[in-house]
């Protein structure tokens, strides 16, 4: 069976679009962008990030108080560049310990603290938040595509 040069064009057309369809989807649904969070000595750099907003609430005291939001894709990575620990000066056993923690969906924490090896951002994630104050400084979402 022999196939003309036309229609062997044309199917190789159709494949080379579905292809570069296909490789168009998988980008913008899983790769995002890189983003840098600071808050004071705090420095964090998340993968897969599809948009930042900022949000707010009031704390405690009924001050205003806001905070920032990445929406990220699935595969999003956390590494702490800067955990900014407490000063060893000011602690009764002379010891750094943790300023900032991730909060999880069951009220458990993983504190952030120097040397800490980067981590898979998961669902149970809610966001980074002051161990001192409890308040939100960065909240995590997971992506939603809605079609």
């Amino acid at each position: 069976m022999r196939i003309s040069h036309q229609k062997l064009r044309t199917m190789m057309i159709h494949m080379a679009i579905t292809m570069l369809m296909l490789l168009v989807g998988c980008n913008n649904s899983s790769n995002g962008e890189t983003k840098t969070f600071n808050f004071g000595g705090l420095k964090l750099e998340v993968s897969h990030v599809y948009e930042v907003r900022t949000e707010s609430m009031k704390d405690d005291g009924g001050n205003p108080w806001e905070y920032s939001v990445f929406v990220c894709y699935p595969g999003a990575r956390v590494t702490v560049l800067a955990a900014d620990m407490s000063d060893v000066n000011f602690s009764a056993d002379g010891k750094s310990h943790a300023n900032w923690g991730v909060l999880l969906d069951s009220d458990a924490r993983k504190e952030i603290v120097d040397d800490m090896k980067s981590f898979d951002l998961t669902s149970d994630m809610l966001g980074i938040f002051s161990l001192e104050s409890n308040l939100y400084v960065l909240k995590f979402e997971m992506y939603k595509n809605e079609k």
